[in-house]
């Protein structure tokens, strides 16, 4: 009986096998854990627009659909950040006390101070024409400027602003203060605006017909640059400026002076210098990409670069960045 038993298990136990496996593949699913993907620092798609610097060792860029990096001396420093709002971010500055403000498209404002998320903040701009362009700290105050001749200062704490404005339809694109406190904006169409009661007030001049991109001063010399390859000098704190002969015909974006020489780029992996701000040349410094280069911060150690790569410019020597941060800097 039992060796009858026996055959007929050996006969079943096939099918039952054949069966249980069946009941497996119908409904049982099998439950993977899938391992998070390590989010890179920046990617191939990521574009800059601006760059600037907090507390000693921190630097901040500004760049496409919300996006800003925090860069620090080593790798484990850097953090990517995202605002709530997918809008590109054209100007990014920070205060003496570690407020970081990143303005952009339709009127956007995101504040970040010390370990506390990013706050959002819209701006009253125009419906048709409302991208902020570029956003200073310049005594005491952020200044944010755009399209549609925007002008807002906000208090301290970039909590309350105010407007203004200048009327017209016009894109506006740098501002900088002399150390006599008066306000220059560079702006499209050659024209310069400029304030002497801080901002209540703007009277403009046009200088040629092309558009005027960036302007900066150290001490009574001042330095505008512009679409073209344009330069314009002044000896007197901008109250009279002169055309100056330019190595390029490529759009140059921005000049700054970091305390030993003036120093310009632009579109085309154009990078300009100057000792007096009249006599310009070219840099080439090694791996510097062709792209595009909007904006330029001195740091303790070079000169920082945003626009289509980043990185540090030091001594003329180029490295881009994280790339270059394995080792610190």
């Amino acid at each position: 009986m039992l060796a009858k038993v026996l055959g007929i298990t050996a006969q079943l136990a096939p099918w039952a096998i054949v069966g249980g496996l069946a009941y497996a593949a119908a409904f049982i699913k099998p439950g993977v854990e899938p391992l998070p993907l390590p989010q890179p620092l920046n990617e191939p798609r990521d574009l800059f627009y601006d760059v600037s610097a907090s507390e000693a060792g921190r630097y901040w860029f500004a760049g496409n659909n919300g996006l800003v990096l925090e860069a620090g001396e080593t790798l484990e420093d850097w953090h990517r950040h995202v605002m709530p709002e997918n809008v590109n971010l054209q100007g990014i500055a920070a205060d003496d006390n570690g407020t970081v403000l990143a303005v952009g498209n339709a009127g956007w404002t995101f504040r970040h101070h010390g370990d506390g998320e990013w706050e959002p903040l819209q701006l009253p701009v125009s419906d048709i024409a409302g991208k902020l362009i570029e956003v200073a700290w310049l005594d005491g105050h952020f200044w944010a400027i755009g399209e549609m001749g925007a002008v807002f200062r906000s208090d301290a704490q970039a909590n309350q602003w105010q407007n203004l404005s200048i009327e017209g339809d016009v894109a506006l694109n740098d501002i900088a203060r002399t150390e006599a406190g008066e306000l220059w904006i560079t702006a499209e169409f050659g024209t310069l605006y400029h304030s002497r009661d801080n901002g209540q007030s703007w009277q403009g001049e046009e200088l040629g017909y092309e558009s005027l991109r960036s302007v900066a001063f150290h001490g009574n010399d001042g330095v505008i640059v512009g679409n073209g390859g344009v330069i314009f000098r002044s000896v007197d704190g901008g109250q009279t400026w002169e055309k100056t002969p330019s190595p390029t015909t490529e759009h140059l974006y921005d000049v700054i002076h970091d305390s030993q020489r003036w120093l310009a780029t632009g579109k085309g992996g154009v990078l300009l210098s100057s000792e007096d701000g009249t006599r310009w040349q070219a840099l080439q410094p090694g791996n510097f990409a062709n792209g595009y280069h909007a904006r330029l911060e001195p740091v303790k150690n070079g000169v920082l670069i945003a626009g289509q790569t980043i990185g540090l410019l030091s001594d003329d020597s180029w490295q881009t960045w994280p790339d270059a941060m394995a080792g610190g800097i």
